[in-house]
């Protein structure tokens, strides 16, 4: 499990995650087999460049697919992959269709029965000679092609906000407002489901956050702070701590992708 962030400001693009990864397995107990968590490690590495690209890829879900981590199937489909000084001109999007290509045979084969576990992938970055990034993201197994993280205005101009992918519930209460499964209940209560439809569409309770002009060092900031506050709902939560570890950020403007924090020990640079 997992949370991303990613936040688009006019400076640049940043990308957060934080590190803490659950293997799934088959569990033999006196009752029979069955599938659970059998195995958590704190320092995957859900944030990685693509090959020397101005290109950002994170991953959410599910950590590994069959006995490969994400990480090692990204390091393996850019391995062959042309170095960005030796091509004439590239796209985020077409980086993603090879990727995917990549991916899905991948996954398919290992899950060609049985149950399909979550992933979730985005990637994002700058296209060749491009100033505003383009940002994608698709999520194993119901997701038909990429979709858009932040489609442009109707005039064109670059759409400016964060996305949150993964465990997103404490984010949701504390920007939107609000709680799904509390709404769900005042609806099994008697409450009107179009009023209270009408009240989130409305954001009556939403926490404003101005993207708009938002320098990059705060975008950084609000990236780590969004990771952290999900981090601390499982680390004092009821439940596992499906989120934790330490916090890797990246940020990505045209022509570069630097880390503005990173683990002290990562396979890549």
């Amino acid at each position: 499990m997992t949370i991303c962030i990613s936040v688009n400001v006019a400076e640049g693009l940043v990308l957060a995650a934080d590190s803490a990864v659950m293997v799934s397995g088959t569990i033999n107990t006196p009752q029979g087999t069955g599938q659970g968590i059998i195995q958590s490690f704190q320092f995957a590495n859900k944030v990685t460049r693509f090959k020397n690209y101005p290109i950002g890829i994170m991953n959410w879900g599910s950590g590994s697919i069959g006995d490969r981590s994400v990480q090692s199937l990204i390091m393996e489909f850019e391995y062959d992959y042309a170095n960005k000084t030796e091509t004439q001109s590239y796209t985020v999007e077409e980086i993603a269709g090879k990727l995917l290509f990549f991916i899905k045979k991948r996954y398919d084969a290992a899950y060609s029965h049985g149950i399909k576990p979550p992933l979730g992938i985005f990637i994002g970055g700058y296209s060749f000679e491009q100033f505003f990034p383009d940002t994608f993201f698709y999520e194993f197994p119901k997701s038909q092609t990429w979709a858009i993280v932040r489609p442009n205005k109707e005039d064109g101009r670059p759409s400016f906000g964060s996305n949150w992918f993964g465990q997103t519930d404490a984010l949701i209460r504390l920007f939107k407002g609000y709680d799904i499964l509390s709404l769900e209940e005042l609806v099994k209560r008697g409450v009107d489901k179009n009023i209270i439809e009408k009240w989130v569409k409305d954001a009556v309770s939403e926490l404003i956050i101005i993207f708009d002009g938002m320098p990059l060092q705060d975008a950084i900031d609000y990236a780590e702070y969004a990771v952290q506050v999900v981090i601390g709902r499982f680390r004092f939560g009821l439940g596992p701590a499906l989120c934790g570890g330490e916090i890797d950020i990246a940020v990505v403007t045209p022509g570069n992708f630097e880390w503005a924090k990173r683990k002290l020990w990562a396979i890549k640079e």
